[in-house]
């Protein structure tokens, strides 16, 4: 595409007579939001219109970025009035058109589909047979048809992370360098560790520790030949 330059984008236009609910109302507040839509803004709006009575049913619409806003600002919506809820999803298509920077090369037109998603809440009843229909009370209807499973109440909840490398072994003792760990690592067939950097004494020599420097080590060694010597003589 180096040779071609991006020109004009050709979206679909959304009206109202191309919202894909059937159970539309005559008269309901239509909030299309964007990716740059404020929230709280846009939400206080609506709030506001269906508190005076202006309208008693309103329909969020989004579409590519703007799809997780219109989301959020349905449900937080929900939290303040008692709402019967529909919704649709569908795709909106652009038309991108590549113009050619040297002579001989045709116009490309790539078409691509975005994501776009319709919300009725409505004050008033909604036959509950349709299709995508939600009660904002009632945990039931389209998000949960998803396949997200649900705990029922009461039911005790699973540990998904529960295993047998979870799972502390019995009478394991866990040594950090100390006296003990190093009496638990001797039983176990392992060597145990010298106390000052040196080598340690053999099972032969007598005394309790190891020599750290290096007149530890002489005095070791002498001690070690003379006990030989006194072996031999015997």
């Amino acid at each position: 595409m180096m040779h071609y330059k991006k020109g004009k984008n050709v979206e679909e236009d959304l009206s109202k007579e191309l919202i894909p609910i059937e159970v539309l109302p005559e008269k309901f507040l239509w909030m299309q939001v964007k990716g740059s839509t404020a929230v709280p803004n846009v939400v206080e709006y609506a709030k506001k219109a269906l508190e005076d009575g202006s309208y008693r049913s309103v329909v969020w619409s989004g579409s590519d970025g703007g799809v997780g806003k219109t989301v959020s600002c349905a449900e937080i919506l929900k939290r303040h009035f008692e709402l019967h809820q529909v919704t649709r999803i569908c795709y909106r298509q652009v038309e991108e058109f590549w113009d050619p920077q040297q002579d001989g090369l045709e116009r490309i037109v790539a078409k691509r589909n975005i994501p776009c998603v319709h919300i009725l809440l409505s004050m008033d009843e909604i036959d509950t047979k349709v299709a995508g229909y939600q009660h904002s009370k009632v945990q039931a209807g389209f998000w949960l048809g998803a396949g997200i499973p649900t705990t029922p109440e009461g039911a005790r909840k699973r540990n998904y992370f529960s295993g047998p490398q979870l799972k502390k072994r019995p009478n394991r003792n866990f040594g950090n360098g100390t006296a003990d760990g190093a009496g638990n690592n001797s039983k176990g067939g392992g060597k145990p560790r010298s106390g000052g950097g040196g080598k340690p004494r053999s099972s032969s020599g007598g005394g309790g520790g190891t020599a750290g420097g290096s007149q530890g080590k002489g005095k070791q060694q002498q001690g070690s030949k003379s006990k030989t010597l006194k072996k031999g003589f015997c």
